[in-house]
């Protein structure tokens, strides 16, 4: 079977109109007049044509998503209602994670051997008590499966990422404990340490003791304290240095130390339902500061208190920084 490749990222204005002719002819307002200028649209550059390909090889994706957000958006009707469903569109095309309706769930203490998934919702940060005197933070949207058995104490990262505050294990002998990822696996040495994966590679960074990496096919590492690390499947990067204590987010709050501006955006979009838009002449601005995951309508307010921004909203799932307009 052949794979279809992924067509090339366009342009996020051309992307934009892309998405909007998609939902007028998806809608049942588009006439003759409309269809043919979209034609028009379509052929007058090459780029128009890459930004409606992309469209068209994600628009399938809503098919698996819950029903409830896009055909309300297009059962409006209108411009209001393309224009909802244009910004979902754009927002599933930029590769986030739009609509997940699952809600926060208390601390919970896990006591099974037997294989069980643990998930966290988008926006939501989860701690896990496990049997053995263990915790397991879940960052957002991230899920994992525990397969504690008499031999092992493993913890596969499905997605997302976690935080391991590892306990002696209190059974005779004692059984490792072990993070599986995609690109091979992670064996605690008497530590707390943040594991993430992504595309491709795994990340991990030891805040105390060691945690030793077995790449799939690489030479083994152990990391002290202070060191974080890149790995795939065939090695490990260079090590670099990074905090000495629990990641912030574990607490719920963003930390940015030097931080642009767009990056600092596209972190908070994960821990969010919907599209966050960043304006090229605003990206380079950088942040200092702490701020709290839970209220994210005091960050914008902050964001526009401390650089030359302003946050609007022309979509309840759609929100844009620009450069603030002086009256």
């Amino acid at each position: 079977m052949t794979t279809r490749a992924m067509p090339a990222r366009p342009e996020f204005i051309i992307l934009q109109q892309a998405a909007e002719w998609w939902a007028l002819l998806a809608s049942n307002e588009a006439g003759a007049a409309d269809h043919a200028k979209w034609q028009r649209w379509l052929d007058a550059d090459p780029a128009h044509a890459a930004a409606w390909q992309r469209v068209q090889f994600i628009s399938g994706q809503f098919q698996r998503l819950p029903g409830a957000p896009a055909h309300a958006a297009l059962s409006a009707g209108g411009v209001q209602g393309r224009r909802a469903f244009a910004a979902m569109l754009v927002a599933a095309v930029g590769g986030l994670a739009l609509w997940q309706w699952r809600g926060d769930e208390e601390p919970a203490s896990i006591n099974a051997l037997a294989n069980s998934a643990y998930g966290s919702a988008v926006g939501g940060v989860r701690q896990l008590l496990l049997a053995d005197g263990s915790s397991l933070h879940l960052d957002t949207d991230s899920e994992v499966e525990l397969a504690y058995s008499a031999t092992a104490r493993r913890i596969i990262l499905r997605r997302g990422r976690i935080y391991v505050s590892s306990a002696p294990d209190p059974q005779t002998p004692p059984r490792p404990l072990l993070v599986q990822t995609r690109q091979g696996s992670l064996r605690a040495l008497g530590t707390r340490f943040e594991v993430r994966q992504l595309d491709g590679q795994t990340h991990l960074s030891v805040e105390q003791g060691a945690v030793e990496i077995t790449p799939l096919r690489g030479r083994v590492k152990v990391l002290a304290a202070g060191q974080g690390a890149r790995f795939d499947a065939a090695g490990i990067d260079a090590p670099d240095q990074v905090g000495a204590a629990a990641p912030a987010w574990t607490r719920k709050m963003l930390l940015a130390d030097n931080m642009r501006l767009d990056a600092f955006l596209a972190e908070l979009s994960r821990y969010r339902h919907g599209y966050v838009a960043c304006a090229p002449e605003v990206a380079a601005l950088r942040l200092v500061g702490a701020y709290p995951l839970d209220d994210q309508d005091a960050i914008f307010a902050m964001l526009e208190a401390s650089l030359p921004v302003q946050v609007r909203r022309p979509l309840p799932w759609w929100l844009s920084v620009s450069a603030r307009q002086d009256s």
